[in-house]
Formats: C-alpha cells, sequence, structure tokens
C-alpha cells in the first residue's frame, strides 16, 4: 500500500512536471496554433465539401489551405500595405497644415458640444497624430519584419494542414482520454465547435466584411484615404447598437459641408444599408447558429483580449469567451 502510494505520488509529480515543460515548450508558438485552430473550425465544411470531391484527405487539405492563402491572407496582407502607406502619408501631411477635410470633421464635432459648453475644444490634429503614428509604428514592425511575419504564416498554415485532415481524429483521442468522460467530451466538443464557429464568424468575418463595405462607401463617394478610414471605421463599428453611424456621421459632414449634397446623400443612404445588412442581418445570422450572447460581452472580449494579448486578442478574446459558453451549455 505505501509503495502504491509513492508510484502515484510520483506519477503525480512528473506528469505536472513534464507539463509545465510541455507548456514553455508551446507557449511561443501559442497564438499560431490557436489561429489554426480557429481556421480550422472555420474552414470545417469548406473542407468537407472538397474532400467528398477528391477522396483524400491530404490533397483536400492542401487545397483548403491553399484557397485561403490566395483568396484571404495575401490580400490582406497587401491591404494592410496599402492602409500603412495611407496613415504615413496622412501622418506625414499633418506635420505641416491640417488636410480641409480634417477641419471640417473637427468643426463638425466642436460646434454641438459648444452650444452646452463654450469652451470646449476637440484638437482632432493632436489626437489623430498620435492614433496615426500608433497606427504607422506598429504597421511598420508587422510588415517590415518579413521574416518573423512569413515563418508564423507558415507556421499557421502547416498547422492548419493537420488540423483539417487529423483533427476529427485528434478530438476522438482527447475524447478516449478525457476524464471528463467519452459522452460528455464529445457533447462539449461538439458544442464548442458550433459555438466557436457562430462567436467567430459573428465577430472577425462581420469586422472584415464591415471593413471592406465602409472603405468601398468611402471610396466611391470620394472621401480622402478611404481604406485607411474605412479600417479606422470597421473598428468603431464593432461598438454594439453605436459604432457604424459614428463611423459615417463625419464623413457625410465632410460631403455636406463640402457642398457634395447628392454625394453626402448617398453616403447615408450606403450607412444605413451597410447597418442594416452588417450589423443586424448578419450579426443575427451568425449568431443564431450557436449559443446566443449578447452583443455587449463579445465587445468587451474584443477589448479584454487585445489588453491581455495584444493585437491577436482581437481572434484570441472571442476564442475565449467561445470556449467558456461551450463548457457552460455542456454543464448544463
Amino acid at each position: 500500500m505505501q509503495n502504491e502510494k509513492l508510484e502515484r505520488a510520483s506519477f503525480l509529480v512528473l506528469f505536472v512536471g513534464i507539463s509545465i515543460l510541455l507548456f514553455f515548450v508551446y507557449a511561443p508558438f501559442f497564438s499560431v496554433m490557436a489561429l489554426a485552430a480557429v481556421a480550422a473550425v472555420l474552414l470545417h465544411s469548406p473542407y468537407q465539401k472538397l474532400l467528398k470531391l477528391f477522396r483524400n484527405k491530404s490533397l483536400a487539405a492542401v487545397v483548403t489551405v491553399g484557397l485561403l492563402l490566395i483568396f484571404i491572407i495575401v490580400p490582406l496582407f497587401f491591404l494592410g500595405v496599402q492602409i500603412f502607406h495611407e496613415a504615413q502619408g496622412l501622418y506625414l501631411a499633418m506635420s505641416g497644415n491640417v488636410p480641409h477635410y480634417v477641419q471640417v470633421i473637427q468643426s463638425v464635432i466642436e460646434r454641438p458640444i459648444q452650444r452646452v459648453f463654450p469652451n470646449f475644444v476637440f484638437n482632432v490634429q493632436s489626437y489623430l497624430g498620435t492614433t496615426l503614428s500608433f497606427i504607422s509604428a506598429n504597421l511598420e514592425s508587422l510588415i517590415y519584419k518579413t521574416f518573423s511575419l512569413f515563418f508564423e504564416t507558415f507556421l499557421m498554415l502547416l498547422a492548419l494542414f493537420f488540423f483539417l485532415r487529423d483533427g476529427d481524429d485528434m478530438l476522438a483521442s482527447f475524447a478516449r482520454v478525457n476524464p471528463l468522460g467519452k459522452e460528455l467530451s464529445k457533447e462539449i466538443i461538439d458544442t464548442m465547435y458550433k459555438t466557436i464557429g457562430a462567436v467567430m464568424k459573428g465577430t472577425l468575418v462581420n469586422a472584415l466584411i464591415r471593413w471592406a463595405a465602409i472603405s468601398t462607401a468611402f471610396y466611391l463617394f470620394g472621401i480622402p484615404n478611404a481604406i485607411l478610414w474605412g479600417c479606422l471605421g470597421g473598428v468603431v463599428g464593432a461598438i454594439p447598437g453605436l459604432g457604424t453611424p459614428f463611423a459615417f456621421i463625419p464623413a457625410i459632414a465632410y460631403l455636406y459641408l463640402g457642398g457634395n449634397i447628392l454625394a453626402a446623400a448617398g453616403l447615408a443612404a450606403a450607412g444605413i444599408a451597410i447597418i442594416v445588412l452588417v450589423d443586424n442581418m448578419l450579426t443575427s445570422y451568425f449568431f443564431g447558429k450557436g449559443l446566443l450572447v449578447a452583443p455587449i460581452f463579445v465587445l468587451f472580449s474584443l477589448f479584454g483580449g487585445i489588453v491581455f494579448f495584444g493585437p491577436l486578442g482581437f481572434i484570441l478574446g472571442p476564442l475565449v469567451l467561445s470556449i467558456f459558453l461551450s463548457v457552460v451549455r455542456a454543464y448544463r
């Protein structure tokens, strides 16, 4: 009996020690593996369709990864380069005279507030300069550290390939050895799959669609630096209920005060369409497929994720929320 207790205690110490060492081994690649896991969940349905077509797991996984690279990762990289150049150009322009449309935005914000608080001054040049310098510095480090960026992207795509090809076997093995039991483990995994898909599509895919729609509308109606302002508008638009209107109001005011009344009306109509289609219909569609959660909790998971994990917290924050909701639902 004494020997048996000693063996169990030794095994427990060994298991905990190896687990801690394993954590430190995988810690540098946690973000890469988390992104690959999220992508595997989002791309599981296209992968299954390709698997039926090719009848080969490896080939279907390679084609799925290739489509992600061609249609998502490469365009996002070039869009990031364009946003960097626009932010840098605007920052350099503001080092001298403030652009006219920035002065218009400042007056639009100041006038209504000064009726109540006469001494109110909104120094848009100072705020915008700080924001643009932050964007410029961070995008520069992201874009021009090419080796690190491409290496991590390669590792993410490699992990995605194995998650797609062998994901079902990995989950089955996890369910067999999990102390929670096979049935409960399977229920948690199934719920987690649905919830992660719903929450991630409701945040990540929604944000990309909102960004593309706002940037396109700004470009078509003549807003300067449309991609940059569309990106900022997409971020502001993540605030439930209020974000997207606030993204459009300064742009509409700029066109209206500049005498482009038809363009202002057209941009307002485009803004209403984006609010209806993206903020309401798409959000309801995505979240309706998983565990229902109030948008305000998703918003705080975004902000909290960014504070805790850095820029990738935009994805990892909602991911943690998804896993928590899956476990709660399975327990219930």
